[in-house]
């Protein structure tokens, strides 16, 4: 008993230090509309855009992504943007069920490929932006500017026009969080793009914002945004690991206690 025990209490604590508290993917919607959440840890959706079906044409959808980029399906879909001509926007908005709080991490991830018009991310404190990532125009398909709200980035290669963008943030105190923003295509993983810390943070981190605006007329594909995979876990500190080593210890050490007390015992006399 003790044995089984002491292994339940190491598990335990073990997966509590690596606690999901969010998660999201396009597979769990047969229909992505405002107000839908089919997700654990998020409020509803809040789907914007400004689509007039004349002049403007924006909005939302559930498709492959690898129909205008990179692959970040699960179910065979992403969640996908469109936005067309200039003028036409589209917005995707969420709020945390709870803020970000201290070593938080969130993740999710991106597919673009053309850069015309402006496509990308906010983290967000109430309508304020503390964190954007950003493809837009300027650069050419080739090489296409991203910036930060940390500052400018050079601009890199596409490739093979088919990106996957994997972003990760995480809470580093209550005022400031890290970022990594890296790239892989059917080139192979082009590593970190953009990493860096933003501090001075005022206010909770409690929503993002997805959107793309401004992309050329004609509807194509590749002009869309598509995101997918976002989820929101605990990341343990140092000293957590050497808890759980601990613990894993303890239990090894107990087995073969236990073991000993139950084996039976054997006496021998020498004449």
């Amino acid at each position: 008993m003790t044995k089984v025990t002491t292994l339940a209490v190491a598990l335990l604590v073990a997966g509590s230090l690596a606690a999901q508290t969010a998660s999201d993917n396009a597979s769990n919607y047969t229909s992505w509309t405002n107000g839908s959440n089919q997700g654990t840890g998020f409020a509803n959706w809040s789907l914007n855009d400004n689509d007039d079906g004349t002049t403007l044409f924006a909005g939302r959808f559930l498709g492959d992504s690898t129909a205008g980029a990179g692959n970040i399906n699960t179910g065979g879909q992403s969640f996908g943007m469109y936005a067309n001509p200039s003028g036409a926007f589209s917005t995707a908005i969420r709020s945390f069920s709870s803020p970000l709080a201290f070593n938080d991490q969130f993740t999710f991830q991106m597919a673009v490929n053309f850069d015309n018009g402006n496509k990308g991310f906010n983290l967000r404190t109430a309508g304020d932006s503390i964190f954007n990532f950003n493809v837009g125009s300027g650069g050419g398909v080739s090489s296409p500017n991203a910036t930060l709200a940390a500052g400018s980035g050079a601009g890199y290669d596409y490739g093979g026009n088919d990106a996957v963008i994997d972003v990760t943030l995480q809470m580093l105190s209550a005022t400031s969080l890290s970022y990594d923003i890296s790239r892989t295509s059917s080139q192979g993983f082009q590593g970190t793009l953009f990493s860096g810390n933003v501090t001075g943070i005022s206010g909770s981190v409690d929503n993002f914002e997805f959107y793309v605006s401004d992309t050329d007329a004609g509807g194509a594909p590749q002009n869309d945004l598509y995101f997918n995979n976002l989820e929101v876990s605990v990341v343990p500190e140092p000293g957590s690991y050497a808890l759980i080593f601990g613990m894993v210890g303890l239990v090894g050490v107990l087995a073969r206690r236990r073991r000993g007390a139950l084996e039976p015992q054997t006496n021998s006399i020498t004449l």
